[in-house]
């Protein structure tokens, strides 16, 4: 039998409460490895979705960070859309990725809206968004804000006439005071007579019909369940979902468990609710804690109605709210809308336990240390030890040059490796990958093979082959995107206390082999000619963003959109430049080159300078300088402002030795210029922090003649950042 790995599979409210149960009271987590798998790294409180339409709240405030919440719980995070499940083999199926095997595997995935051929009309898909998921739904609403005050615009349809839409509705005319706002329902007569009158006072037209023009549309046609739920053999009901004992197992698969939107008991029928995720999170916990025990499981007998608060915003007005208990609706109140303000708040504030009440900054000695390529030695101790050592070939590249092959291209090899980065062992692999492979690529090469070690936590062995396969297939799809192969390598178990999760406790390091044309340069980092533009491929920040997310103190979605670049491969921006040397074979495009990693910026572009210069005074000539252009340099979008609260990596301030190189011996000099010189010094000091920042998967920095910098900037995604004088 596989042993403990519980996957939960979505990131629903039950789930996120089960985490946050784990993360408040870390003994009653069950042992063995778990995973929590969610399409995107946070999920919105859908009680407090309408009050953001009308704009009560900001989207942040009702965003749930699952990501971080995982990681407070000691679970591992996997970003992944989820395809399907084999019930056979046990594993839960994952797109573009490896799936995930599981010996438990508890389902609250929600639902999608049920969207059908009336819904939409031919040639207006476009114009037509269903509500879930809320944040694509939400930039929808957002992109027709243009519209707000002109009351001659095509009319906004709302198609579906539940509490849904009619909340949607309320809450855009609070957004649209003036806006023509139709709801199209079945029948006007399941609606009560005081709604109807509400909704008339507000201007808001209740229609059977469809309008005879084409107009944007938001669907609230009620919920379904997903393809592969339907395609899993599980019994469903009559909606599709899933059908469970009392212990909330899933009948004829006591492994699986399923709760929320997507799961129902069988014999107690009710319809999507919220109240009823929230309410079954402590039944679905205690159920886990108690199977992994292996002792009985309880029942739980949910209740058959709920009471439903439908809030009522207002332009100029305080707001109010409706009550619903099953057929019965009361209202509208004011004391309502503050009863359910109450209740949402109170809801999401749970969630703000894990966090730093007042987010100050921790200690420096409670700081915790970072990951990625921030976990390196330092430059001072690192130099000292290899001018000692005499026995490894010297060279100032991070690649080496090790031969000619009978082929008359050049072999070259790199390595590199760091504990974990984030706690998803696949994407770590892939990220490690194109961390290691940056090496090549930055000395003008093609990756042809990688040869890996894996350093392992000490767990069951059939955890351990999950992580290493896990860790291998990420390592394996960096590499397949460039025609390279994984050709081998070798595996350790850690004799150190496995970290929790698990997925943390992975080190991992890479040796890459790649080749240069023969009729191609290698690009050293040394060369750099007076003239030459520097430019840079992609921004910095990583180090600071990692800081601040080990302290659970950056937005989910500023992770991901940083995440999402440093998982793009750059070896089709160093082909590119390949090309262009076969078009100009007699001219020289790239004089010096390097990649940006644990040194940061002004350490690497000092190592280039160092080089530089170096020849340069062998041949009596004047030393270069590099001139950087701050108001240039791209930057991730929130690493400013982390700046400014304090954060950085804590590999930070041992790359503070190279800013003594900003206006310093002429040998090794760099100049800073900016718009607002001198008097911007808030800018300039956040800069030096950037300049600093130790990146994993960072950008490559090239210093060319400015005939092809023009061409390279054209092509993308290079950006100028300054000059050599």
């Amino acid at each position: 039998m596989f042993s403990d790995h519980l996957v939960l599979a979505g990131g629903g409210h039950t789930h996120a409460l089960v985490l946050l149960r784990w993360a408040m009271n870390p003994k009653l987590k069950p042992a063995g490895m778990i995973t929590l798998v969610n399409k995107s790294s946070s999920t919105i409180y859908s009680g407090m979705f309408p009050g953001v339409v009308a704009g009560k709240y900001k989207i942040d405030e009702i965003l749930i960070d699952l990501r971080n919440l995982a990681s407070k719980a000691g679970v591992s995070f996997v970003m992944a859309e989820i395809e399907g499940i084999d019930t056979k083999k046990k594993k839960l199926l994952l797109a573009g990725r490896p799936e995930i095997e599981y010996s438990l595997l508890s389902l609250n995935v929600g639902t999608k809206t049920n969207l059908n051929s009336k819904s939409l009309i031919r040639g207006d898909k476009d114009l037509a968004v269903p509500i879930k998921p809320f944040l694509e739904s939400y930039k929808f609403i957002v992109g027709q804000d243009i519209h707000e005050d002109n009351p001659s615009a095509k009319p906004f349809l709302i198609i579906g006439g539940g509490f849904a839409g009619i909340e949607i509705a309320f809450s855009l005319r609070k957004r649209w005071p003036k806006r023509s706002i139709i709801i199209r329902v079945k029948s006007q007569r399941k609606l009560s007579k005081n709604l109807l009158e509400k909704l008339s006072d507000l201007k808001i037209e209740i229609t059977e019909k469809y309008p005879s023009i084409l107009c944007p549309k938001l669907i609230c046609t009620g919920n379904k369940s997903f393809e592969w739920i339907k395609d899993s053999g599980f019994l469903l009901d009559e909606n599709g979902r899933i059908l469970t004992k009392k212990t909330l197992q899933v009948h004829n698969y006591p492994e699986l468990f399923a709760v929320g939107d997507c799961g129902v008991i069988k014999d107690h029928p009710r319809p999507s609710s919220g109240v009823w995720a929230v309410r079954s999170a402590k039944p679905l916990a205690k159920n886990l804690e108690r199977i992994n025990k292996g002792l009985k499981l309880k029942e739980w007998k949910p209740q058959r109605k709920a009471i439903q608060l439908l809030d009522i915003n207002y332009v100029n007005k305080k707001s109010k709210a409706f009550i619903s208990w099953s057929q019965l609706m009361i209202g509208p109140f004011d004391f309502l809308s503050r009863l359910k303000e109450s209740i949402d708040k109170k809801f999401v504030s749970k969630f703000n336990l894990i966090q730093d009440i007042d987010k100050e900054m921790l200690a420096e000695k409670e700081m915790i240390k970072c990951r990625g390529c921030a976990a390196k030695l330092a430059y001072a101790p690192l130099n000292t030890a290899l001018k000692k050592l005499d026995l490894i070939e010297s060279s100032i590249d991070d690649s080496i040059n090790i031969g000619i092959l009978n082929s008359s291209k050049t072999l070259i090899q790199s390595v590199d490796g760091f504990p974990s980065l984030i706690s998803d062992p696949w994407l770590n692999g892939r990220l490690l990958a194109l961390h290691s492979c940056s090496d090549i690529w930055a000395c003008g090469g093609s990756v042809i093979s990688a040869q890996s070690v894996v350093n392992l936590p000490s767990l069951p062995n059939d955890l351990q082959q999950e992580l290493l396969f896990q860790v291998l297939k990420g390592i394996n799809s960096a590499l397949t995107i460039q025609g390279a192969k994984l050709i081998g390598g070798h595996t350790l178990e850690s004799r150190n206390m496995s970290e929790d999760p698990f997925s943390l406790g992975i080190e991992s390091s890479l040796t890459v082999n790649g080749i240069i044309d023969h009729n191609h340069n290698f690009w050293s980092k040394g060369g750099m000619k007076k003239g030459d533009q520097i430019l840079i491929s992609r921004s910095l920040g990583t180090g600071i963003i990692f800081s601040a997310f080990m302290n659970g103190q950056v937005k989910p979605y500023i992770l991901d959109s940083v995440l999402k670049e440093m998982n793009k491969s750059q070896h089709e921006t160093v082909n590119y430049i390949n090309q262009l040397t076969n078009l100009y074979p007699s001219s020289k495009i790239i004089n010096a080159c390097t990649d940006i990693t644990g040194f940061g910026l002004l350490g690497h572009l000092s190592e280039m300078l160092e080089s530089t210069n170096s020849d340069q005074l062998k041949m009596n000539l004047d030393p270069l300088k590099i001139v950087l252009e701050l108001d240039n340099i791209p930057v991730y979008n929130g690493v400013k402002e982390l700046v400014e609260k304090g954060f950085e990596s804590t590999f930070a301030p041992s790359n503070e030795t190279f800013l003594k190189n900003i206006e310093g011996d002429k040998n090794l000099r760099f100049e800073l210029i900016y718009n607002d010189f001198p008097s911007n010094l808030s800018f300039y000091n956040t800069m030096l922090k950037i300049l600093v920042d130790p990146q994993t998967c960072g950008p490559l920095v090239v210093s060319c003649p400015s005939i092809y910098s023009e061409k390279l900037i054209q092509q993308g995604p290079w950006i100028k950042i300054g000059f050599i004088s």
